[in-house]
């Protein structure tokens, strides 16, 4: 009887080390990939460096990055949080953001010139507002799951991008190409990745106690780039 209430107390306190699993693995691009050309800075030059670098599809060694990898559908336990946007040397960075619908984006701006930052979606609301230096940040909540292009209208390189999700599993991919997922909850999931250019591609998993290992090969997907 003991060793009844025991095992029911561990099942009670400890279902996150008991009955959840770490979601990991590789976004690649084996396909060829030939460097960007960096973008022009020309009048703004002084304020921004001479150039911009293009981050559209950033590939290291066949590593793939800035790709979010995400668990589609709503998930019991998952909680929004604040995310950072700074304008900062004429980019957006991060140059992409993956949050949980409910997220605040609080975007800022460390550059000594103006910018206009304007974003483009279907189901949350727009922004487009102008930043003067020295302006106090901006917060706005991301309410609906969805992919967000964000431009500064003063300067056509800018560019970034944020991917509202139904849940709190997601994660960006590193310079290698890697992501990480830890703590989701033993179950059958879709997981999905997302490029900019690249688009997205999907894979039914099941998680259990432990790590788990899925790689993404976005070489076989036909180039699309996003549209606002």
């Amino acid at each position: 009887m003991l060793q009844f209430i025991v095992l029911t107390l561990i099942f009670i306190l400890l279902p996150g080390q008991a009955f959840s699993g770490t979601v990991k693995g590789t976004a690649t691009y084996s396909a060829e990939a030939k460097p960007l050309a960096s973008h022009k800075t020309g009048k703004f030059k002084k304020a921004c460096g001479g150039d911009v670098p293009n981050e559209e599809l950033l590939v290291k060694n066949q590593n793939l990055r800035n790709v979010v990898v995400y668990v589609e559908g709503e998930i019991t336990g998952s909680k929004p949080g604040t995310y950072p946007i700074d304008q900062k040397n004429c980019r957006y960075e991060p140059h992409v953001s993956a949050m949980m619908k409910g997220s605040e984006i609080s975007i800022s701006s460390s550059d000594p010139i103006n910018h206009n930052i304007h974003t483009y979606s279907f189901d949350n609301d727009p922004i487009n507002i102008m930043f003067v230096p020295g302006q106090d940040n901006h917060e706005q909540e991301m309410e609906e799951p969805e992919v967000i292009k964000v431009e500064c209208d003063l300067h056509g390189w800018m560019t970034a991008w944020i991917v509202a999700t139904e849940n709190s599993y997601f994660a960006v991919s590193d310079e290698d190409g890697a992501f990480k997922i830890p703590d989701l909850p033993a179950g059958k999931y879709v997981l999905t990745a997302w490029q900019e250019v690249l688009g997205s591609v999907s894979q039914k998993i099941t998680v259990g106690d432990g790590d788990l290992t899925v790689n993404f090969d976005f070489s076989e997907v036909t180039p699309e780039i996003s549209k606002k």
